[in-house]
């Protein structure tokens, strides 16, 4: 376990990460001497050559260099909001509820499921196999008309503490395959990599765990790809066209799996997720009222720091999201509930400004928290992006 730092009132600033800025004259001139010759007699024609020059800021990633003259970065940026239209801006309990209850609606209409009725029919089991501390059962559940979402349960069998957790991963992880140990072994260098292990954790603390694939992973990819490239965004790309969104569905797909737990008499329901997976790890604790307990790894930073050039994956991407709220927002719906935040101080999905994007999110989701006498808990690990566990002793 690598050390992580606890920070409650964000006041440090981190350092900026992994660009450069350059200062470069850009001047356009006009040569009339050199014509194509298409066959015809070449002309030289005597012409007055302009020139100007103009100061541009270019950006340098991974070596290419980036003129924002040419491209639609600056337009994008500067059609971000500074203040998203539904920040929170009330200073009693009362107008943050009114808040949360008109904002959470607003979010699931532009993620496109408000009007989606999930199914209601029991899960089917599809198989179980006996392990030397606990059994992995295989179900499938019915989500959305005829979609189902197959799930694995790890019930231990001794030592059951009465809670289930609901463990959801992020790429690179083969969908649940990877947090049970069944990856195919074109997985097993990133699973290392990123310390998938967080569903054995949890069994370990006597959890019933419940593992589910995510749209485009494990067994519900489509086969668009020969390797391991996630299909989010060939997935997004069709569910926007229609009207939906990829992690509007997942969130729906999960609340209902969450409902059904929900039915079972745990004491608690608890979530926790890794990158992609802490971001639906996200989405669920703050829609759902069924969970208790949430650990977000990974995954907390600003849309305008990371969504252009460092995480880029459709699953991120919900039409008109940007307009009403940031990452803060979202982490500020969960105010009166338990929710730890982790993430690595050399993560590069944190975006251009580091843990600077970080702590600003945390302060903007702090000014709810605050009502009800906390802080946003947040553990800055040290290391890259990878799950660390460093809130399991709050589980």
């Amino acid at each position: 376990m690598k050390k992580c730092k606890t920070r409650f009132i964000c006041s440090t600033l981190a350092t900026v990460m992994g660009v450069s800025i350059l200062s470069v004259g850009m001047s356009t001139s006009a040569d009339a001497g050199l014509l194509m010759n298409r066959g015809k007699t070449k002309t030289n024609v005597e012409a007055t050559t302009e020139s100007t020059t103009n100061e541009v800021t270019s950006v340098t990633y991974d070596g290419h260099i980036v003129n924002p003259r040419y491209n639609i970065l600056n337009f994008i940026k500067e059609n971000m909001p500074d203040v998203p239209e539904l920040r929170f801006t009330g200073n009693t309990v009362e107008e943050y509820e009114k808040w949360r209850e008109s904002t959470k609606e607003k979010l699931m209409e532009v993620m496109g499921v408000a009007d989606l009725v999930p199914a209601e029919s029991a899960p089917n089991l599809i198989e179980s196999e006996e392990f030397p501390t606990y059994i992995r059962y295989k179900y499938e559940i019915n989500t959305i008309d005829d979609l189902y979402m197959p799930y694995y349960v790890l019930k231990p069998k001794t030592n059951g503490n009465g809670k289930a957790a609901i463990a959801l991963h992020g790429h690179g992880s083969d969908g649940k395959e990877g947090l049970v140990g069944n990856e195919n072994e074109s997985y097993t260098e990133g699973m290392q990599q990123y310390h998938y292990d967080y569903a054995f954790q949890l069994l370990e603390k006597g959890y019933t765990v419940y593992v589910p694939d995510l749209l485009g992973a494990g067994e519900r990819t489509l086969g668009i790809y020969a390797n391991t490239t996630a299909e989010c965004n060939d997935i997004n790309n069709a569910l926007t066209s229609l009207g939906y969104s990829l992690q509007g569905m997942i969130l729906l797909e999960n609340m209902r799996l969450a409902d059904y737990i929900a039915t079972l008499n745990y004491t608690e329901i608890n979530c926790v997720g890794f990158s992609g997976g802490g971001q639906s790890a996200l989405w669920l604790s703050v829609m759902d009222d069924n969970i208790d307990k949430t650990i977000v790894s990974g995954f907390l930073h600003s849309y305008k720091d990371t969504l252009i050039y460092n995480n880029r994956c459709g699953c991120n991407f919900v039409p008109d999201m940007w307009k009403y709220v940031d990452m803060g927002d979202i982490l500020a719906l969960d105010a009166d509930k338990d929710i730890y935040i982790e993430t690595g101080n050399e993560d590069q999905l944190n975006g251009d400004r580091g843990l600077e994007g970080v702590y600003e999110q945390i302060d903007i989701a702090n000014k709810a928290f605050e009502l009800f006498g906390r802080e946003v808990p947040l553990n800055v690990c040290d290391g890259a992006h990878q799950w660390y566990g460093s809130w399991m002793d709050e589980f």
